[in-house]
């Protein structure tokens, strides 16, 4: 469940500038909140409609892209600086969530300051939600963040409702906030859904979502990006040697997995960037995915086949380098200089869905010892 979407740099001349990045489930699609104009945001919200609705009516299509055009302008209205949603079919009945990123600028107050006003502020102005300050661990070791619990009901348009009527829809939120340690930025992340029935899922795939949060100095994304140049890789068609060993493996994976459901869905090889590069500020491809999922599994046998996975393969050589028992697993060749297998469990939805990741094909050394320092 790794994909990466987003660096974000502070603005010019401000201490401490930091590029931040996380990463969202393949399954979100990202909302255009960085569009110039309405034009550009109708028509980059319209082909994602028509992507995700191929085989919807028009009227389902028209009915979508009316109801993310009022979210994406909200949101972007807002200040958000990421905004992605996920539709998925919850055996047979739709379910979907919003996750939205901002950036707040902190003027003259130091992370340990900020966060004690956002405490009292939310704590102020939503006595009835759940407020709490609450240890984050992320990709740079625990950080404290506010939480805030609560409902955020929203009223959906006459043009956007299926009835014609402005119509007020309940919707469940989280949000999450946490200074950065430049003491020059606050992130916050926020989670909405109006499907509460699926309020557990969600909950627990926003908190995974949080705490890939990771950022560098421009100091740090600058060596990336020259390193990045010295050595550039190509935005290409995937190298078919090595899509070939990713077949391999996957086939290696179906094997030791041990069940057999449905995989018409989700099959897909395609040339990324790896999650370090991306954090570091690289944009360019370093290397291929094929990501694929079986389908049809009830939950506890696919959990079963997890654990089972992971223990062939750490027989075989392959170390694990994280994971929740029955849930996920992230395991890597050769001393985690190989091949990359992320396997994830969608809890209630009876899917697995597997990612093998080739080798980063970027070669970054780290500094020489010298004894001119």
């Amino acid at each position: 469940m790794t994909e990466v979407t987003t660096v974000t740099a502070a603005p010019e001349g401000r201490r401490g500038d930091l590029h931040v990045g996380w990463v969202m489930p393949p399954f979100f699609h990202e909302l255009p909140v960085d569009a110039e104009n309405v034009d550009e945001a109708g028509d980059r919200l319209g082909e994602l409609v028509t992507t995700i609705l191929a085989e919807g009516s028009e009227d389902d299509q028209i009915t979508m892209f009316a109801l993310y055009l009022q979210i994406t302008a909200q949101l972007a209205e807002a200040g958000a600086e990421y905004a992605g949603f996920c539709l998925l079919d919850m055996e047979g009945r739709r379910s979907t969530a919003t996750v939205a990123v901002y950036r707040m600028a902190l003027e003259k107050i130091t992370a340990g300051e900020a966060l004690s006003e956002a405490y009292s502020a939310l704590s102020r102005a939503y006595p009835d939600d759940d407020v709490q300050v609450s240890t984050l661990p992320s990709g740079r070791g625990d950080s404290q963040a506010v939480v805030r619990i609560g409902g955020a009901p929203f009223t959906i348009t006459a043009e956007a409702s299926p009835t014609g009527e402005a119509l007020e829809v309940p919707r469940g939120q989280i949000q999450v906030y946490i200074p950065l340690p430049n003491d020059a930025d606050m992130l916050v992340f926020e989670l909405s859904t109006p499907s509460m029935e699926d309020w557990d899922l969600y909950s627990e795939l926003f908190a995974t979502i949080v705490r890939t949060l990771d950022w560098a100095t421009e100091e740090e994304a600058e060596m990336a990006a020259a390193l990045s140049q010295a050595q550039p890789v190509p935005d290409v068609a995937p190298d078919p040697a090595v899509v070939q060993e990713l077949y391999a493996h996957s086939s290696r994976i179906l094997d030791a997995l041990g069940v057999r459901g449905r995989m018409d869905q989700g099959n897909v090889v395609s040339a990324v960037t790896c999650v370090d590069c991306w954090s570091k500020g690289l944009r360019s491809v370093c290397t291929t995915r094929h990501q694929w999922q079986i389908d049809g599994v009830e939950d506890t046998e696919l959990s079963v086949a997890i654990g089972r996975l992971e223990e062939s393969f750490q027989r075989q050589g392959w170390l694990k380098v994280s994971g929740t028992p029955g849930q996920s697993v992230s395991l890597a060749a050769d001393g985690d200089s190989g091949h990359r297998v992320n396997i994830t469990l969608i809890s209630g939805r009876q899917r697995l869905v597997v990612e093998v990741i080739a080798p980063c094909t970027r070669v970054v050394r780290g500094p020489v010892d010298s004894a001119f320092g």
